[in-house]
């Protein structure tokens, strides 16, 4: 990797990945993806006392279709009870395919099984704090929340995915390069909140862009089915 590619890297990575600290909270919260690290730190943060049960919530989503034989809910779940989660603490939620899916299902399977936690504690994929952090303003405005950090640099990340083949040198590049991009597109939509982005973290996502780290940038046609996708679910729910 040349020096450019990788500062533009570390603009990224050093963008998205929030330095806080998790607060205490009635559910954890697990976003679905390929990483295992994520179920371990919801059971590391239960047994410290943060949060009073876990959902796990995932069906599949880009980093997993066609890889898992069962939902990332269901993966999820097994790796926290196997790290001494007790079944009876966990909940899933195996339809959500996106971040935002993720908040808005989970709430509505909690709201099925009378329970409306006020607090959540939020844990993702490194890279996936910040938007994690911008959905939340919006889907758990009337709550309060934290987004639990991962407290690792990309150097660590990336010899971690790439030792244990959950991702490849591309995949994180691509995936870094559009978590920018569903920041710049999604407020429009009122799916996320609008957050500032540094001309230099601007002028790093454009570069890898034009170095051709696409694959899986968004438009505004596909965030308009998904919004049609919305709007049907809700039409049948009302009937």
């Amino acid at each position: 990797m040349d020096e450019k590619t990788k500062s533009n890297i570390e603009n990224l990575w050093n963008y998205l990945c929030l330095k806080n600290e998790p607060i205490k909270s009635e559910c954890i919260m697990g976003l679905g993806s390929i990483l295992d690290t994520v179920p371990k730190q919801c059971a590391e943060l239960y047994h410290k006392g943060y949060g009073e049960y876990i959902i796990f919530t995932g069906n599949c989503g880009k980093g997993t279709e066609g890889i898992i034989n069962k939902t990332e809910a269901e993966i999820f779940k097994r790796i926290a009870m196997e790290a001494g989660v007790p079944e009876e603490k966990i909940l899933i939620e195996t339809e959500a395919t996106n971040t935002y899916e993720n908040f808005n299902y989970s709430l509505k399977v909690l709201a099925g099984i009378g329970l409306s936690p006020k607090s959540f504690l939020i844990v993702g994929k490194p890279y996936q704090e910040r938007r994690a952090l911008n959905i939340a303003e919006i889907s758990l405005a009337n709550n309060t929340f934290s987004i639990a950090p991962n407290n690792i640099s990309f150097s660590e990340f990336l010899e971690y995915v790439t030792k244990n083949s959950l991702m490849s040198l591309e995949d994180v590049i691509n995936e870094l390069v559009s978590e920018i991009n569903i920041c710049l597109l999604a407020p429009k939509y009122g799916i996320q909140k609008k957050s500032d982005i540094p001309t230099e973290v601007l002028k790093s996502y454009r570069e890898l862009c034009n170095a051709g780290y696409t694959k899986y940038l968004i438009t505004d046609d596909k965030i308009n089915k998904i919004l049609a996708k919305w709007q049907e679910e809700a039409n049948i729910n009302k009937k």
